[in-house]
């Protein structure tokens, strides 16, 4: 061929833009850490971003243009699932379905959870889960714990080689945070730990995403030992479970709430804390303006709508709402009231099995200082290993490299249940 002129050659229109926001721009680098172990594609979560960008430009919220824009990705991703899955094409449609489930999480996170809609994805994440996951080669269980008249919702995974469950495995129960699911946990932690023989429990207690979807009455409790308890009763008594290998791991506020359960649960036998948190309202707190730290106004859930953006930030606004609705209170001084009493205090001596301390470099000077008062008040050894920039995991919970916070965390166990 010996055109004298073409049309043009070039890569492609996707762009990796991010957001001005830091919160929006964790947000979006979650979504693309999950990509690592299936829960994404770089290629849609960046589209779904630059969609986010867009409608901003016309006018919506930041919330209302981030729900809308994953929705329809989660929606998209549902369909070609299930599309696969009628016509006989059981990896892609696994695959599809999986990523559905992150997005559909994605866009709960940032919709009002005081509307319909915000447990209407959340439920479709859980389904789209549920469904992704039965086409995996690795057995799934899908479990409800008896708790106070209700259950905690749960999944338990087996390795593929000891589907009979004649072996008893070490296990890891993965307890998530103020804003993940269960279902994010087999991304962020799950896949790694079957990948290294692990049987693996993750887990939503009270106030927890995927718990308040389903029993929303149910809210965050400071004494986490009590839904461990029931957790652990339950595990304990599954075949292939080797109760003494059995670690906890805690992510991001799951810090707090894995350690707290850890100074009064003793069929723990490691403890593994991303990060470590012994006292959740002043970790809370900062994430507020140094003034508003100080010397926190009174907010009342009922004066939000009438607040303007100035008056309160955007970020900020979401962080409350989601607050308020899965601590049961209704302004911020109740709720920072009851926050006094999520702390670990002097029971942290109470730990005298092995832990493992991670954190980013770059998540601030309160986790920092908690990681420090962690190593130095807990009754057992403790190892602590801080991410750093360099190796591209200095952020909350290592979102940005998964692989190597599983290197590390999982090293770090398999040498303790040899």
């Amino acid at each position: 061929m010996n055109a004298k002129s073409t049309e043009g050659v070039k890569r492609g229109d996707t762009k990796v833009r991010g957001f001005e926001d830091p919160e929006m721009d964790f947000q979006l680098l979650r979504g693309l850490g999950a990509a690592n172990y299936g829960g994404g594609a770089p290629g849609e979560v960046l589209n779904a971003a630059a969609q986010v960008l867009a409608r901003m430009e016309e006018g919506e919220s930041p919330a209302q243009a981030w729900t809308q824009a994953f929705s329809e990705f989660a929606e998209h991703a549902e369909t070609l699932g299930q599309q696969a899955l009628k016509q006989g094409h059981r990896i892609s449609a696994r695959d599809h379905l999986l990523r559905a489930s992150m997005y559909y999480r994605s866009a709960e996170y940032y919709c009002d959870p005081y509307t319909p809609a915000h447990r209407r994805w959340g439920l479709a994440s859980r389904e789209a889960f549920v469904l992704g996951a039965s086409l995996l080669d690795t057995p799934m269980q899908v479990v409800q714990i008896p708790y106070k008249q209700a259950w905690i919702p749960a999944y338990f995974f087996t390795p593929a080689a000891d589907a009979d469950g004649s072996a008893a495995r070490k296990t890891l129960l993965v307890n998530t945070g103020f804003d993940g699911s269960s279902e994010e946990l087999y991304f962020t932690a799950g896949r790694a730990a079957l990948e290294r023989g692990y049987n693996v429990l993750v887990i939503d207690g009270p106030g927890q995403t995927g718990m308040t979807r389903l029993h929303p009455q149910l809210k965050f409790r400071p004494d986490w030992e009590v839904p461990i308890k029931a957790v652990l009763d339950w595990l304990c008594a599954q075949p292939g479970v080797d109760t003494q290998r059995i670690a906890l791991y805690g992510i991001s506020l799951g810090g707090y709430f894995a350690t707290r359960a850890a100074c009064h649960e003793s069929r723990i036998g490691a403890l593994i804390v991303n990060s470590p948190i012994v006292d959740l309202k002043a970790y809370q707190l900062g994430f507020f303006p140094p003034g508003m730290a100080d010397d926190p106004p009174e907010l009342k859930l009922e004066w939000f709508e009438r607040l303007s953006r100035s008056e309160l930030p955007d970020h900020l606004r979401a962080l409350l709402k989601i607050a308020f609705f899965r601590f049961g209170v209704e302004s911020l001084h109740g709720w920072l009231h009851m926050l006094d009493g999520f702390q670990t205090g002097k029971d942290l001596r109470n730990i005298r099995i092995p832990c493992l301390s991670m954190l980013g470099a770059s998540e601030g000077g309160e986790p920092l200082k908690q990681a420090q008062y962690f190593r130095e008040h807990v009754g057992g050894p403790v190892h602590e290993h801080v991410f750093s920039a360099k190796e591209g995991a200095d952020a909350h919970c290592q979102m940005a490299n998964l692989p190597m916070s599983a290197a590390v965390l999982f090293d770090w166990l398999d040498d303790r249940f040899k």
